[in-house]
């Protein structure tokens, strides 16, 4: 019987010393990167947050401080280290959604400066004939793009005329057949066209967007 009590005894207090020794996660904070460059002095593993788009170039720069910098995509992939010896990830992000930058120190704490760059990487799509009706002044067209996409688009027109093109939300320009830049704005481009033949329209989409685009001849 004594035995049987000292073993329960023993049994309380190996459970009640485990329950005690029981630390709490450590939860890392997650701060979002607002700007192209923050300034920070961190003391323990910090994550730092923001938007990316699929296609664009990144170049994300690590100025001081003993520590490591990893870059996670938004499905978790790490797509590079950055420390000291290797201060700069350059790369082409594979998706769009929330990146993650994980800094963690060395030492006890650390300064140090975080720098993001984004450089657009264009794309063109294959030209596309505009389909005009014979006697027709003018047509129109829908066109779905990505971001940073450029459609092209042509038609055939006659010297003397005047060439107006109008689409929301995208930055339009207008080509002669000899490859001279007549016009271009957002959303609207004029020109009187110098030579007949085949003219080459730009529509160019920095963000993804589903656009249509009026071509009047007269």
């Amino acid at each position: 019987m004594k035995k049987l009590i000292l073993s329960g005894l023993l049994a309380v207090f190996v459970a009640t010393t485990a329950l005690g020794n029981t630390t709490t996660p450590t939860i890392e904070p997650i701060r979002r990167m607002s700007s192209p460059e923050i300034r920070e002095t961190i003391a323990k593993p910090t994550t730092y947050i923001f938007e990316g788009i699929k296609g664009r170039e990144l170049t994300l720069s690590l100025w001081a401080g003993s520590l490591t910098a990893e870059l996670f995509s938004p499905s978790g992939q790490r797509l590079g280290i950055i420390q000291t010896e290797v201060s700069q990830w350059v790369g082409v992000l594979p998706e769009s959604g929330l990146y993650r930058v994980r800094i963690t120190p060395k030492k006890q704490t650390t300064s140090f400066v975080l720098e993001r760059d984004f450089k657009a990487i264009w794309s063109y799509k294959p030209d596309r004939k505009l389909p005009m009706a014979r006697g027709a002044k003018d047509t129109s067209i829908e066109l779905k793009l990505s971001a940073y996409e450029i459609q092209p688009l042509t038609i055939q027109a006659k010297v003397g005329q005047t060439m107006t093109v109008t689409a929301k939300d995208v930055d339009v320009a207008i080509e002669s057949p000899s490859g001279e830049l007549l016009d271009q704005g957002n959303g609207e481009a004029l020109a009187k066209l110098p030579q007949s033949g085949v003219y080459r329209i730009l529509i160019v989409a920095s963000k993804s967007i589903q656009t249509s685009v009026k071509v009047t001849l007269r």
